[in-house]
């Protein structure tokens, strides 16, 4: 199937989502590795619950599938700036980055959101610690909102406005005239 490439990088390239990419995700939604940051990871996921939920997704036109360009495999996926890397070998090294910084892109320059808001749970600090470098701060934590066994974890809420965002094209556009 034919990719139309919305963002190119050095390691990645996004694309729609489209529904030949269900196999991975239900496969990514079932793997308690992944899986294990997500909110319904107790709830097994057939391959038609993925594509039901990927529709609704694709029909909002800000769904994404974050591709590794030097294999054409897919390695996540996103809605808004919220991205899901499903493939553990990708979860360092930068891809989670480089997506994130087309996702803030898109819904800044393209959707022309004033705001954008990210979350994730506190025990997933990879996920925490790529919203914070790419920008966003903290606004709300709902305490001990999420519980696995005798672990309670807290669910953190954070936002970046437009005029940050802005802010820091400034600052990289400045550097790389130097």
């Amino acid at each position: 199937m034919e990719r139309y490439r919305r963002y190119t990088g050095e390691k990645i390239y996004l694309t729609a989502l489209a529904m030949s990419d269900a196999e991975a995700i239900a496969k990514w939604h079932n793997d308690p590795e992944v899986a294990q940051y997500c909110i319904d990871f107790r709830e097994m996921k057939s391959l038609l619950t993925v594509q039901d939920e990927m529709a609704e997704m694709i029909k909002s036109g800000e769904a994404f599938a974050v591709f590794d360009k030097a294999t054409d495999e897919i390695i996540g996926y996103s809605l808004g700036c919220s991205i899901f890397m499903g493939e553990n070998d990708y979860l360092h090294d930068g891809y989670d980055v480089e997506a994130l910084e087309f996702l803030k892109d898109f819904c800044f320059n393209i959707r022309n959101e004033n705001i954008v808001t990210v979350s994730a749970f506190s025990h997933d600090t990879r996920a925490l610690d790529t919203y914070a470098k790419a920008g966003f701060k903290k606004t709300c934590v709902y305490r001990q909102r999420l519980i696995r066994g005798r672990n309670k974890y807290d669910e953190i809420h954070m936002d970046m406005l437009a005029t940050e965002y802005w802010a820091t094209q400034r600052s990289k556009e400045a550097r790389n005239e130097l």
